[in-house]
């Protein structure tokens, strides 16, 4: 029985196949862009302040589970470094979702301001 794989003999070059040559390469097309001018040149005043009210709303979601992900986290790692069960995972949840509720109330706040 014959083994189709072929190994070469230490004395024997290892051969290894030709590449043909790349064709060239076209050039890549010239694409100039200018930006559309637009009239007035500033927003107005009332789109600022929806996209700034946007802004901050889109920011709620972020700004009350952050803190809640991070503490569970630090705590989840302090009680695998201390041995001590949950408590630093309970702890530092806690005080995760406190400190999400602090700053949801300040961004109602801004958002009240924004309104009026």
């Amino acid at each position: 029985m014959t083994d189709s794989r072929w190994t070469p003999s230490p004395d024997e070059e290892p051969r290894i196949p030709e590449v043909p040559p790349m064709p060239p390469l076209p050039e890549p097309p010239k694409v100039e862009f200018e930006r559309p001018k637009l009239s007035g040149g500033q927003p107005s005043p009332t789109f600022q302040r929806n996209a700034r009210a946007i802004s901050l709303a889109f920011s709620v979601g972020f700004s009350l589970a952050g803190p809640i992900i991070l503490g569970a986290l630090v705590g989840y790692w302090l009680d695998g470094r201390f041995g001590t069960g949950s408590l630093w995972t309970l702890i530092l949840t806690l005080l995760g979702m406190v400190a999400g509720l602090v700053q949801l109330i300040r961004i109602a706040n801004k958002l009240n301001q924004l309104g009026q």
